[in-house]
């Protein structure tokens, strides 16, 4: 369920859910609550943080007219059966709480571009290459 997000689940989800019928369609409210692991944008190191968050589904038969609608506000109520099936809106809302750039401190430096070294754990020996300046031509210009 969780393959290929780039996030982990470190606790099981606690899912607290009620439904209730709106008009044609069910709404849901509850509470999602769990931790997810994910790898800090610029070191890879693992970062847990926590998810608590309070969701409000709201699930509606698909309009006749609409043409493939995915406005990603209103869940499709299958047209058949008694059953509602909320692991892929429950699991959306997990994934849209994770954080979408995970840093395991603000002022994380990150991995060495050259030699991949984390450069948390301190300096690497690296020189670094001198950039390509548009002005070094006119080191090259002689004056009389």
């Amino acid at each position: 369920m969780w393959n290929d997000t780039g996030v982990e689940l470190v606790e099981p989800l606690d899912v607290d859910l009620s439904a209730r019928s709106v008009g044609d369609g069910v709404l849901v409210r509850g509470t999602l609550r769990t931790r997810v692991r994910q790898a800090c944008r610029r070191c890879l190191a693992p970062v847990e943080q926590e998810v608590d968050e309070h969701v409000d589904l709201l699930f509606a038969p698909p309009e006749e007219d609409a043409e493939d609608v995915d406005d990603g506000e209103v869940y499709p109520l299958p047209a058949r059966g008694d059953d509602l099936d909320l692991t892929g809106a429950v699991r959306e809302q997990v994934l849209l709480q994770a954080p979408e750039f995970t840093l395991c401190r603000e002022d994380c430096p990150g991995l060495c571009p050259t030699c991949g070294k984390d450069l948390n754990e301190g300096a690497c020996e690296c020189v670094p290459e001198a950039a390509e300046s548009p002005w070094n031509a006119l080191k090259n210009v002689k004056f009389d």
